[in-house]
């Protein structure tokens, strides 16, 4: 491709990813007060607040784990039959599923709900699939960043999706607006995305894997990124960077609801402020980092700090601690999990990127859906203990990565 036309799809790929994560983000700052808000009309009064957050925790979850077995296939599907095909079939997908959600609200059915957030994370291939479209036009020079602007694409949805969504249920504004207004909202944009990327995506590379390949060999995530001795390192540090990261968001996210009540619009102030730190160093930082510091000195630093941020926060679980402690917390976990997943695309070959970008996705899916559920248990033993566990992860983290073989290699691990 020449080198505008890189530009345009570079354009595309990030205007779709925006839009299209702006829909997931509406969520964030909706579930909690619909599951354990005072004034919620998805529950009576005789449901326990312990049971809502194990109810909250699941509708959360069950979106991660049916996309920890999906992603491998649509990545791989991807690199068999083409990204655009692919991403059209998550964005068209994406506006059914919030549809249903819509409904889980207004029949005020919670497993309804877990039905449409299953369904939305078993085609929630987009990034998967832009990442390993960003890919196939980089070179090892700029891989990184490219990546970055993938993930920043996301982090810019996760700024305006919450905000919206706040606005979208405020019957002050409009008197019609409810909780299933975002989701409305949702359905469209996705169908929006989907129509924009028919325009710009005019893709022509050839697709390199052969149609032979089984797919089901693919699938088997843990197989390949734990046996093989390229990935295995990567995938375990990178898993234990996911969960220690969905420990840390979901406890004090839950914390801010329960302990300091914030409301629907405050929480969207508070996941802004999230997205806004994501954006600057994955469009920024990252750029500066390439240039001079190793890949594993990135890793092992971002570890660290995300290790010293969970001790911190659970001694001084305050509200302005939270929202201080998000600084260098998600700055570590930006530039840490870009490194890690630029080092699984290193290892890949040409025609496996789309698979290796849905292990990755796989990998933190994992991490997302087993985590929600269990921050709902052990959160009856206080808001520290989630905090102390995530900790302890990160530092194992870099431990092991500190003493792999592979870490100490630098001849190739840059990004």
């Amino acid at each position: 491709m020449t080198n505008k036309s890189n530009r345009l799809l570079i354009i595309g790929l990030f205007l779709v990813i925006t839009i299209d994560t702006m829909g997931i983000g509406f969520v964030w700052p909706l579930f909690g007060p619909l599951f354990t808000g005072k004034t919620t009309t998805l529950f009576n009064s005789a449901v326990s607040m312990e049971w809502r957050n194990i109810l909250y925790g699941i509708t959360i979850g069950i979106a991660n784990l049916t996309a920890f077995f999906a992603s491998p296939i649509l990545g791989d599907l991807s690199d068999r039959l083409g990204r655009r095909k692919i991403l059209l079939f998550c964005l068209f997908g994406t506006s059914i599923g919030m549809g249903i959600s819509a409904l889980g609200i207004i029949f005020s059915q919670v497993f309804l709900l877990i039905f449409s957030r299953a369904w939305l994370g078993a085609i929630a291939g987009g990034q998967v699939i832009a990442q390993a479209a960003m890919i196939d036009i980089s070179n090892p020079g700029n891989k990184s960043t490219r990546l970055g602007i993938i993930s920043a694409a996301n982090n810019i949805g996760f700024i305006f999706g919450p905000i919206i969504s706040v606005l979208l249920i405020d019957s002050t504004i409009v008197s019609w607006f409810s909780f299933t207004t975002p989701f409305y909202f949702a359905a469209i944009l996705a169908l929006v995305s989907a129509i924009f990327l028919l325009k710009v995506f005019k893709e022509n590379n050839k697709i390199s894997a052969p149609l032979t390949q089984k797919p089901a060999k693919k699938t088997l995530v843990f197989v390949r990124a734990f046996t093989n001795k390229q990935i295995r390192m990567t995938a375990l540090i990178y898993l234990a960077l996911q969960i220690g990261w969905a420990l840390y968001l979901q406890t004090n996210f839950l914390s801010l609801i329960q302990k300091f009540n914030y409301s629907s619009r405050h929480l969207g102030y508070f996941l802004a402020w999230l997205g806004i730190i994501f954006c600057f160093n994955l469009l920024v930082v990252v750029r500066l980092l390439t240039q001079t510091i190793a890949l594993k000195k990135i890793i092992y630093s971002t570890l660290t700090i995300a290790a010293i941020c969970c001790f911190v926060v659970a001694f001084y679980n305050t509200e302005i601690g939270i929202w201080l402690g998000i600084i260098p917390m998600a700055t570590a976990i930006a530039l840490g999990s870009n490194a890690l997943l630029t080092n699984l695309s290193n290892i890949a070959e040409k025609n496996e990127q789309g698979w290796m970008m849905g292990v990755g996705n796989s990998l933190a899916a994992l991490a997302w859906a087993i985590t929600p559920p269990i921050v709902g248990i052990i959160l009856i033993l206080g808001f520290s203990l989630p905090l102390f566990i995530a900790g302890v992860l990160f530092f194992l983290g870099t431990i092991i990565w500190i003493a792999s073989p592979s870490a100490r290699n630098d001849g190739k691990n840059r990004i």
